[in-house]
């Protein structure tokens, strides 16, 4: 009887070249389809570069750069909800693209996709981001809790110390508001479906209080059934079929390039 040369290899050493040989399939696999997307989008055929970019995404996981092509080929299509969901998660992997960063900002021109004028909290609130803001809640509680077991060693001019103290409490207090609004900025999602409606309430015989535009971010806030209450980045609130939204960020997005 014939043995195959695996089968004098250590248990191990196998696993190790059975699982390096099953990766680098896996990798010639995804950049073939890759290829093909691209060759696909180069040709105009954005339905099979959609298809073949999607097929990507789901088999080795969210990588800036196709998300981008993903975004471009549903654009060319016309699908603008989806293009605008690609683009934004391609920008929470690559937030310095500034190719992605103008491939969403102009088809938010195009499609008239602008967000309602913030009041002067909000533009507070949008100086930093939300990583920022908590370093600067952080920072400030640590400061005071610093001047606090000074002041037990040594004597500190007790004005000074009141109004440094109370200065780091607020500062502490409205960074951490802030922290917690870009939170919940931070996980949107996207109308994908076409002529979406807001409804009183969660049902398919409730009242349609408006139309929502595809591509608008909205920030689901509750569920009940097959609905979804939501706020848009516009002010507007409602409930709205969940199957008509898509988050941004997913499980998968935390796989890196």
């Amino acid at each position: 009887m014939k043995i195959s040369i695996f089968q004098r290899l250590p248990p191990l050493l196998f696993l190790i070249l059975l699982l390096f040989s099953a990766s680098a399939a896996a990798e010639q696999s995804g950049g073939d389809l890759f290829d093909r997307a691209n060759k696909a989008y180069s040709k105009g055929d954005f339905s099979t570069a959609i298809k073949f970019y999607e097929q990507l995404t789901a088999e080795s996981g969210y990588r800036a750069g196709v998300l981008f092509n993903l975004g471009n080929s549903y654009a060319r299509s016309g699908q603008t909800g989806k293009a605008i969901l690609n683009y934004e998660r391609a920008l929470r992997l690559s937030p310095a693209d500034s190719d992605i960063k103008g491939n969403l900002q102009l088809i938010r021109k195009e499609t008239g996709l602008f967000p309602r004028e913030y009041s002067w909290s909000e533009r507070f609130f949008r100086l930093l981001d939300l990583n920022q803001w908590m370093i600067s809640a952080l920072s400030f509680l640590l400061l005071l809790t610093a001047l606090q077991l000074l002041s037990l060693k040594i004597s500190l001019p007790r004005q000074a110390l009141r109004s440094i103290s109370t200065a780091c409490l607020i500062l502490s207090v409205l960074s951490g508001a802030a922290a917690l609004s870009r939170h919940q900025q931070w996980q949107p999602s996207v109308v994908t479906g076409e002529d979406s409606r807001l409804l009183l309430s969660p049902f398919d015989s409730s009242a349609s209080t408006s139309s929502i535009k595809q591509g608008r971010l909205v920030y689901p806030q509750k569920r009940h059934g097959g609905f979804k209450y939501i706020t848009a980045e516009t002010g507007s609130r409602g409930w709205i079929v969940s199957a008509a939204i898509e988050p941004v960020i997913k499980k998968q997005d935390s796989r890196n390039e």
